[in-house]
């Protein structure tokens, strides 16, 4: 494995008069706020599918690109909640092996905006999962890093690219942090926000959903956290594919 340390449920569109709103990061029919996405190498590693592999995509019965998803054990993936919604899953891939898609839930809260999904698998995925580790200890403008696949190609952050800017009091569940250098784009949804250790270990703090804009201009990225999910008992919503 290569180094990589060098390196937006049914979301309710509210728009305001300053032209404030949030925009999910689905592939499918969407208005993009600037012509392209920000996937350049300045601010963006790509790498192949088997660095860390447990950081999957997702795809339709056609091959087409949904999403991406993490997975946390062996048989169960998390992901963005409208990437279920809207996008007719029917196998993931981790590393370079795919995975037939057995179950979709979305959280029981998502018709009010908790934008969270869980898939299960056909069979054992044999990936090591990433590790789910706690963001109440993490100090604000600490250096965070994405693993998604954005335009269908997965990519790191690089080091200084984003930063955790808190958890809003009137949002709980969600992660903001700051597109300084650069921002998440279509298909980063449900991929994964993290913490990098030195020594190249990924600890995963929350699922990406969506960015704000205001004027056409990008201003905050989020994720639902997922330190204080209870899988068993908070997502359960039964999704059936189209």
């Amino acid at each position: 494995m290569r180094s990589i340390r060098s390196v937006l449920f049914v979301l309710l569109i509210v728009i305001t008069p300053s032209c404030q709103f949030s925009e999910k990061l689905d592939d499918t029919d969407h208005t993009p706020p600037q012509s392209k996405g920000p996937q350049t190498e300045e601010h963006f590693m790509f790498i192949d599918h088997d660095d860390v592999p447990a950081s999957g995509s997702l795809y339709r019965k056609d091959g087409s690109f949904v999403g991406s998803c993490v997975l946390i054990d062996e048989n169960r993936a998390l992901t963005a909640g409208h990437c279920i919604e809207q996008g007719d899953l029917e196998y993931a891939r981790f590393g370079s092996e795919f995975f037939m898609i057995d179950e979709q839930f979305l959280h029981k809260d998502y018709d009010l905006g908790d934008d969270l999904g869980l898939i299960t698998f056909c069979t054992p995925v044999s990936y090591t999962p990433v590790p789910i580790i706690s963001i109440d200890n993490v100090p604000s403008m600490t250096p965070l890093h994405t693993i998604a696949h954005g335009n269908g190609e997965k990519k790191i952050s690089r080091d200084g690219t984003f930063h955790y800017y808190g958890i809003l009091r009137n949002k709980p569940n969600e992660i903001v942090f700051l597109p300084l250098k650069a921002h998440v784009w279509f298909g980063d949804s449900g991929g994964a926000l993290g913490y990098l250790t030195w020594d190249n270990h990924f600890f995963l703090l929350g699922i990406i959903t969506h960015f704000g804009v205001i004027d056409g201009k990008i201003y905050e990225c989020a994720a639902r956290r997922v330190d204080n999910v209870d899988i068993d008992a908070d997502i359960w919503l039964p999704w059936f594919p189209k």
